[in-house]
């Protein structure tokens, strides 16, 4: 048995499906999520997921390119960040109304069928770039199935994103952003400021997205840490923590953990070690040296130059 890919005729229709999302009473804390940054595997952990607990999948609803976002109107930053005992009453607000299904866009249900709505008990949110609200979010909620975090190596992101395509306008110059809370990025001005390429951009991005969960006093148990490239080589003794943490009982042979996400790109190296350790050959040692300056400033010990493998990793 394959994931959970829906061809288009059948894929939750963009009126109906909202529609049906909202007539129905969802808890968010009964909800399931993950957390990653973009290029991190979250697709494909959520395929997984997502065939366990056939929730619908309500995907990266943090988008400010999104229609009537509330979270646009509250001047948030693609990366917000909230400290993880701020009362931002209106922040709160909105996502009460996000996690109760209450806001969505016609897009919103691509991964999920009418079915899957019309017989959800829960939701599973896909979140990239929203790492760093995982302490205030699991201060505000008291979630029945931990949330999942998913990191991946940052020098393989980066590499994922700068072919993908959708990263070619990023600036090579570090932009400090004019959000609430943005001292986040403020205090780091100095370093930021003598940033020049994109690759060195991207990077901070995912240290200053990351370093907060990762050096959280409760980090991998307010929330579920999982290394990406522990998960590709060992996925079932992972979604078995995930599974255990959750209660929850399914068969996994029914998984088919070959199998490449739907946003994976046809040309992407198929092999298990290629997935891992491809930027390894297809960054120049010049981008790996600049980068790995960021790494270093933001004292991130979980991931290195010198290995794709993780210096660390969760279980």
């Amino acid at each position: 048995m394959t994931f959970n890919r829906i061809p288009g005729l059948w894929r939750a229709n963009r009126v109906l499906g909202p529609s049906l999302l909202k007539l129905k009473q969802y808890t968010p804390e009964e909800n399931h999520y993950i957390f990653s940054d973009p290029r991190g595997g979250s697709t494909w952990l959520m395929e997984i997921i997502q065939l366990i607990t056939q929730d619908p999948v309500i995907m990266e609803p943090l988008g400010l390119g999104l229609k009537n976002s509330p979270f646009k109107a509250l001047n948030f930053g693609w990366r917000q960040h909230i400290p993880e005992h701020e009362d931002w009453k209106e922040a709160k607000g909105a996502f009460d109304c996000l996690f109760s299904g209450k806001i969505l866009n016609h897009n919103i249900l691509n991964h999920s069928t009418l079915t899957q709505v019309l017989n959800s008990k829960n939701l599973l949110f896909k979140i990239c770039r929203g790492n760093t609200l995982l302490p205030w979010f699991s201060n505000k909620y008291c979630f029945a199935f931990k949330p999942i975090y998913l990191i991946r190596h940052p020098f393989a992101v980066v590499n994922s994103q700068l072919k993908h395509g959708a990263w070619n306008g990023t600036s090579s110059k570090f932009d400090i952003p004019n959000t609430p809370y943005n001292d986040i990025y403020q205090k780091h001005n100095s370093f930021l400021s003598t940033i020049t390429t994109t690759e060195e951009v991207l990077v901070a991005h995912w240290c200053l997205s990351n370093f907060v969960p990762l050096n959280h006093s409760e980090n991998n148990k307010r929330w579920i840490t999982i290394n990406y490239e522990d998960l590709v080589l060992n996925p079932e003794r992972n979604i078995k923590r995930i599974l255990s943490s959750w209660s929850l009982d399914f068969d996994l042979s029914l998984i088919d953990f070959e199998q490449n996400s739907a946003t994976t790109k046809r040309n992407s190296p198929e092999s298990t070690i290629k997935r891992i350790s491809s930027w390894q050959e297809q960054l120049t040692k010049s981008q790996i040296d600049k980068m790995s300056r960021v790494l270093d400033y933001f004292q991130i010990d979980v991931y290195s130059k010198k290995r794709a493998m993780p210096d660390v990793v969760f279980k």
